[in-house]
């Protein structure tokens, strides 16, 4: 089922969802299957694309799969569970995010300070202060995945309108309420959307 009001497309609003989620699940493109794997992110921004930074071994499968296709599909998410305890006629709430690119290697010898700003956004993401073990950083490759922002969408279970509204509501230390979130707002954005096929993805 298709809840186009669901979606998200603000820049702020996603990378919000980015520092809320912990893992990216990447998807590689092997032979006429998908080989996926969950890693270790950061990421930045610029006008026109979103950049996520990860690393890998020197050796392994997904250097062979980059080599042969680098084209990539990246999916975050975040998940809440609540059964025993709804809020505003809900049981459960997420954030996602999705986003089509491609992949290639930072090269530490030909791009020493690119190489470093990924590595900072990489610790930063992952709440650590720095390598202290300088051959450590040489044991590793430094991708980065260029994901034009056309190509990127989130999705939320509830209303998102402002990257204030990206953390999940402590459902078990707030007043109970049953009155369902007003997204009148969302639902006349989404007939435009549509009209104007705003929509990455499949468009009926």
């Amino acid at each position: 089922m298709v809840r186009y009001e669901r979606y998200v497309y603000d820049h702020d609003i996603i990378t919000a969802i980015l520092d809320l989620c912990e893992i990216v699940h990447v998807g590689f493109m092997d032979k006429n299957n998908a080989y996926v794997v969950p890693m270790n992110y950061g990421y930045g921004v610029t006008k026109d694309k979103l950049l996520i930074f990860v690393h890998t071994g020197k050796e392994g499968y997904k250097l062979k799969l980059i080599k042969n296709n680098p084209n990539v599909c990246v999916s975050f998410a975040a998940w809440r569970n609540y059964p025993d305890h709804p809020y505003k006629g809900h049981v459960h709430d997420f954030r996602s995010v999705m986003a089509f690119g491609k992949i290639h290697m930072i090269e530490l010898d030909k791009e020493p300070e690119y190489c470093k700003t990924a590595l900072q956004a990489l610790f930063k993401k992952t709440h650590r202060s720095g390598c202290k073990n300088p051959k450590g950083i040489k044991a590793i490759n430094m991708y980065v995945i260029e994901c034009n922002w056309e190509d990127v969408s989130g999705k939320t279970e509830i209303p998102v309108r402002r990257p204030e509204d990206v953390p999940f509501v402590d459902v078990y230390n707030v007043p109970e309420d049953n009155e369902p979130y007003d997204d009148t707002d969302l639902y006349l954005t989404r007939e435009d959307n549509i009209k104007n096929k705003n929509f990455l993805g499949f468009i009926d």
